[in-house]
């Protein structure tokens, strides 16, 4: 492999790296903003209902709050 090949190799970790990144930490957004969904949900007094579908990037919820 030449010069230009490793440094295309070197580039595309980079990427999945940088990826990685992102996705983990739109998980920790999305869970801290289900949480403070839940949280304003029982200090009205209701029951939060939850449903979570899909993996790291693909993560999707349902929010319900029954009072």
């Amino acid at each position: 492999m030449g010069n230009s090949g490793r440094g295309w190799v070197i580039i595309g970790i980079i990427m999945i790296v940088i990826g990685l990144i992102f996705a983990g930490l739109t998980s920790f957004f999305l869970e801290n903003k289900i949480d403070s969904l839940v949280k304003a949900c029982e200090k009205e007094g209701g029951k939060a209902l939850v449903e979570k579908s899909g993996i790291i990037v693909t993560t999707s919820f349902e929010y319900a709050c029954e009072k």
